[in-house]
């Protein structure tokens, strides 16, 4: 035969050989158990599992991780408390139906030393108000009447600090814009 054919043959042989595993035998052997058994089912296992031992979480009563803070309610926090706390008992005005950026400030009028302004709502009605009228969702009132805004405070709960007030301005042709 020609040499590099022989050579070719037994680099063949020895890689093969090289397949030979001693785990193959205990895989055959653990196959023909099971070939032997009545359903064919491998034989059951049964595991020893440790011992589980009751863990204490010591920060359990604290705001979860997952969630932001403005979200999780302080206990404490009580939306009917605080100098700022809107009165609950009285009865809500006509423009209180509506968020404050659904309203639009239409114009104003001075007559002596009173100022009114003129708020269009969404359902298409026009209102006219003036300085202490409640406005918006949020407990807004009106505190000053300008030529062509008006100013009103809106009093906002937050669980985590209660009771605050923002600054907010309707201005004519204008979008609603915050002041702090």
């Amino acid at each position: 035969m020609n040499p590099v054919v022989l050579m070719a043959l037994a680099v063949v042989a020895g890689g093969l050989s090289g397949c030979a595993d001693a785990e193959l035998d205990q895989l055959d052997s653990t196959l023909g158990a099971m070939r032997q058994s009545p359903s064919g089912q491998p034989p059951d296992a049964t595991v020893a599992l440790p011992d589980s031992h009751s863990l204490a979480y010591l920060y359990s009563e604290r705001r979860s991780p997952f969630l932001p803070p403005g979200v999780v309610k302080d206990p404490a926090a009580n939306p009917t408390d605080g100098a700022l706390a809107p009165d609950q008992q009285r009865t809500p005005e006509p423009l209180e139906r509506f968020q404050l950026h659904e309203l639009r400030l239409v114009g104003t009028l001075r007559t002596g030393e009173r100022q009114v302004a003129m708020i269009a709502s969404p359902d298409g009605n026009v209102i006219s108000v003036r300085v202490g009228n409640y406005v918006g969702t949020d407990h807004g009132r009106i505190s000053h009447i300008g030529a062509e805004e008006v100013q009103v405070s809106e009093r906002v709960f937050s669980p985590h600090d209660g009771w605050q007030e923002r600054r907010v301005t309707l201005a004519i042709n204008a979008q609603r814009s915050a002041q702090q």
